[in-house]
Formats: C-alpha cells, structure tokens, sequence
C-alpha cells in the first residue's frame, strides 16, 4: 500500500527533528541557556550556526562586533575589553558568517552588511538574549552596526563605533587623489586602484563583502533620535597608507576626522572622543581606552532610562 502524504510528511518531520537533535548533542548548535547564565557556542541563523560568547549581567546588552576577517570571540584583545564590560553589564562577542567557529556563508555566495546584521539578530534571539542592545562596532564592524540599528531600530539601545568605517569614505578619498599620473608614487597608484575596486570586487576581501551595497545600507541610518552615539575615533596620526606623500596623506586623514565628526549627527545624545595615540586597531592597541567609552555607552544608555 502507498504511505498517504501526512505519513511521508510525519516521517520527514520526524527525520529533520531527529537530525536537529543530532547535530544539537555533538555541539554544532547550542541550546539557549537559562535565563542570565554565560553562553558560549553556535546558534541556529536558519541552516547556518553563528558563535556567540556572552557573559555578565545587566542591562543595556553590549553586542560587539570586530574589523573586518576578525574572530572577535576568538580575540584576546576583545576577549579583555568584554571582561572589563562584564563586570558592568552583560556583553556578547560574535563572529560573522565564516570568522571563528560561525559556519561560513553559502559557497561563492557575495555578503552585505544587512546579511550580517540579520545573522546577529537571528543568533541573539536563538541564545535567548534579549535587547535593548549597545552595539559597539569597530572598522567594517562599525558599518554592520550602523545597519543593524537601521534594520533592527526597536532593538537598539545606542552605538559605539570604534574606528568605524563611514559609508562615505572610500568615494571621499579617492576624490582627494590627484588625476592617474606616469610618475606617481607606486602608493599612490596602489591606494588608488584598492579604493576603486574594493567597491565593486566582493573577492578582495575575506568576507565577500559587496562594500558599495554595505554603505548604500548603512547610508539608510538617518538619527537614532536620542539615544546614545559614542564615537571612538582613532588618533589624526594615523595613516592608511604610510608610504603615500606625506601632504596627501594628511588630507586623506583630514577627510577620515571630518566623516568620524558626521557620526555625531546620528543623535541629539552624541559624543566623540579621539585617541591620543593609537591608530585604526584601537582595540589592540589601546583596549582600555576602548571599554572605557563602550562603559561610557552603558552609562549614557543608563542615564536615559532613568
């Protein structure tokens, strides 16, 4: 006799759930904890698994997401600035799609930030960790975060970017370049070519990241209204690329504090504070200055609350 359609539909149902139970019991996706215990493990996005570390207690949550190709669970610098946050609050550290122990992104699939952002929302809510989150992003990090609030506004308690890219600076930098040039500097050329392709080549970075898709999203991020936008900007001293001419160099740089100043525009309760010293890997280089303003987001998304 021919099995009907509900009983090939149970069996399969009955397939799935077995084989989700496998795979929860050799460790490749976690089950959400209790309510306020750590957590660290992978969690379910939707066929894909991303890892979560979370640990202390409190409210606002602070979700930190790393620069670009960066383990921010498997990162000692942000394994100690999330340590000195947990002593005030609860913090998570997530790797995006194919970083740590996250399962990598469909094969050849191109990423956006909004990919990312919908990864995150979909871990934190499979962790049971729940908002309102303090989203504190460094470098491409920055950029996710900004479409992450975008995307998930009701979810979002403030941001702390850290170094964090601007949608707008690849474009404002090449525009800085003098015309192509027979005896420019090889930097210049190098710098010039990285800028244009990086925009339109997913395949240049170890994310496939699609970063002109990425900033038309974060570009979609108008105001946060007053809830808190604590901007952590790397020293002036800084430069991206270090052998161009001096003088250009110092205009790029002009350019980068000129579009970490626009960040303030984000929100009525905004603030800035620029590294005496430390460059663009603020978080390796200077970590305590790094908790130390995401505490001052804790703080301010506190105050609000109040």
């Amino acid at each position: 006799m021919r099995p009907s359609k509900s009983h090939i539909h149970a069996g399969a149902m009955r397939s799935a759930l077995c084989a989700l139970a496998a795979v929860v019991a050799a460790g490749a996706i976690s089950p959400s904890p209790a309510a306020g215990q750590p957590v660290d493990g992978k969690f379910d996005v939707g066929g894909r698994a991303i890892r979560l570390a979370c640990f202390g207690e409190g409210t606002p949550t602070v979700v930190i997401d790393a620069g670009m190709g960066a383990s921010a669970v498997g990162d000692e610098a942000w394994r100690r600035i999330a340590q000195r946050v947990a002593q005030t609050t609860r913090v998570c550290l997530s790797d995006r799609a194919g970083l740590g122990q996250s399962d990598p992104a469909p094969m050849g699939a191109v990423r956006t930030s909004a990919d990312a952002a919908v990864d995150l929302e979909r871990a934190l809510k499979a962790a049971g960790i729940a908002p309102p989150f303090l989203l504190a992003g460094h470098s491409i990090g920055g950029l996710n975060a900004q479409v992450f609030a975008s995307r998930f506004d009701q979810e979002v308690a403030g941001l702390v970017l850290i170094s964090s890219t601007h949608p707008d600076q690849a474009q404002m930098w090449l525009a800085e370049l003098p015309a192509p040039s027979d005896q420019e500097p090889q930097a210049l050329t190098r710098s010039r070519t990285y800028l244009t392709k990086i925009q339109s080549d997913p395949s240049l970075n170890p994310e496939r990241l699609d970063v002109a898709a990425s900033n038309l999203q974060a570009r979609a991020l108008r105001s946060l209204g007053d809830r808190p936008v604590i901007v952590v900007t790397h020293s002036p001293r800084w430069r991206m690329e270090p052998e161009l001419p001096e003088p250009l160099a110092e205009r790029l740089e002009a350019v980068t504090q000129d579009l970490q100043k626009r960040f303030l525009s984000l929100s009525s309760a905004s603030s800035q504070t620029i590294a005496p010293s430390a460059g663009h890997g603020l978080p390796h280089e200077d970590p305590a200055f790094v908790a130390k303003h995401i505490l001052q987001g804790v703080e301010a998304v506190r105050a609000k609350r109040q």
